[in-house]
């Protein structure tokens, strides 16, 4: 038997309704406005977590899609959301460190890389640099370089 359901009721329940999505609003909403970070966002968080100021967007570009393509947009956007210093310590910052550095493809088992030439490797490697690019005229190396003694 279907009952007849009383103004009262209908209103009792359409604010019970109301007040929890005012309540839990202020938790969903971080988690909901961000599932898909943008370049922009995933380049400053880069750049906090890795300490370099100057990151290739191309790059970033690559890894960013590689992370999202693993379904790691969440996390990613819980660590733009409260980058704290604590947070930098976490997984997901760790893994953007390693695609940053490494150049290659936080997606298990990727054959491709997410840049090479613009790997954050070559910064820290000071005496080299990445297979095929020039350091300048034939037999440079032959020479120390300026202001070293043989």
């Amino acid at each position: 038997m279907i009952g007849i359901v009383s103004r009262r009721d209908l209103l009792r329940s359409g604010t019970s309704a109301a007040s929890l999505v005012i309540l839990a609003a202020p938790f969903a909403a971080p988690a909901l406005a961000s599932a898909s970070p943008t370049l922009d966002e995933f380049i400053a968080v880069s750049q906090k977590v890795t300490g370099q100021s100057s990151l290739d967007v191309g790059m970033g570009k690559n890894i960013l899609a590689a992370f999202l393509s693993a379904g790691q947009g969440g996390d990613i956007a819980a660590l733009i959301a409260d980058p704290a210093p604590e947070l930098s310590q976490t997984k997901i910052a760790s893994a953007i460190v390693a695609a940053w550095y490494s150049g290659l493809s936080p997606l298990p088992g990727a054959r491709e890389v997410t840049g090479f030439n613009e790997a954050l490797v070559w910064n820290a490697l000071t005496y080299t640099k990445p297979w095929g690019s020039c350091g300048g005229e034939t037999g440079y190396w032959s020479e120390p370089p300026p202001g070293e003694e043989p």
